[in-house]
């Protein structure tokens, strides 16, 4: 399949120039973090972002990986829309569920140091709704909720592919524990924002998208496992992954 839809919905990037460029690269000696294109780029998926959606799934699917598909913290569908196209696409047998509080987050942790505060990232279900239906895709299975009272009644047995974009710690840490034992051998699960202060690419990422909660809950959970996060680019934030053994 081509990807040309990743565009369709929420639009490409701006067209950068030789003065733009110039002008960032002399920007990034004196503001390391700071891109241009993010002035533009209002986006809660970046078109990065979106692409590694439709490879990491594509081949999830394509390799026949048993289970349906997971997003975690939907807010109103800009990733989802993305998994439903790659899903009607190769394999319109698997079922795509989609979970978010439509309230904002709740409360952080002292590992969140305030990176978000109640009720942020509030996020409309009709909007949601309107998103698919713009782009002539089926509407999702969609479970409203807090995740602790969501995940455990309506994740399904076996998941192929997961997208896990908590944003907090006690967010992440619990997706994890409860979405873990129902990944089937191969699958992918992403954790959308994704930030390692020592990784190369820390510089990469915007301020609004540095949430040290989502990583400290990845250390502690994958203590005892045997598999780890590898990091992608994801435009003006970085997004992990990791393949179930």
């Amino acid at each position: 399949m081509d990807n040309a839809f990743l565009s369709q919905y929420l639009g490409t990037p701006p067209r950068s120039s030789r003065s733009l460029d110039l002008f960032d690269r002399i920007l990034r000696r004196i503001v390391p973090w700071l891109r241009i294109s993010s002035c533009w780029r209002g986006e809660m998926a970046s078109i990065e972002s979106r692409m590694n959606l439709f490879h990491l799934l594509s081949q999830t699917l394509i390799n026949r990986v048993e289970g349906d598909v997971v997003e975690i913290g939907c807010h109103e569908g800009e990733s989802s829309v993305v998994l439903q196209a790659v899903i009607q696409s190769i394999d319109p047998t698997r079922q795509l569920h989609v979970f978010d509080s439509f309230h904002g987050v709740p409360n952080g942790d002292a590992a969140d140091k305030g990176v978000y505060k109640a009720g942020d990232m509030k996020a409309s279900k009709m909007q949601l709704y309107e998103n698919f239906d713009h782009l002539g895709l089926k509407r999702p299975l969609v479970h409203s909720g807090w995740f602790e009272k969501t995940l455990p009644l309506f994740l399904p047995e076996r998941i192929a592919f997961g997208l896990i974009d908590a944003d907090l710690y006690r967010s992440t840490l619990f997706s994890l524990r409860t979405a873990y034992p129902r990944l089937t051998p191969a699958s992918i699960c992403l954790l959308g924002v994704y930030w390692d202060p020592q990784a190369g690419v820390v510089t990469t990422t915007d301020m609004k998208y540095r949430s040290p909660g989502v990583k400290q809950a990845c250390d502690e959970f994958f203590t005892n496992k045997p598999e780890r996060i590898s990091i992608l680019l994801a435009g003006n934030y970085t997004s992990g992954y990791f393949r179930k053994m």
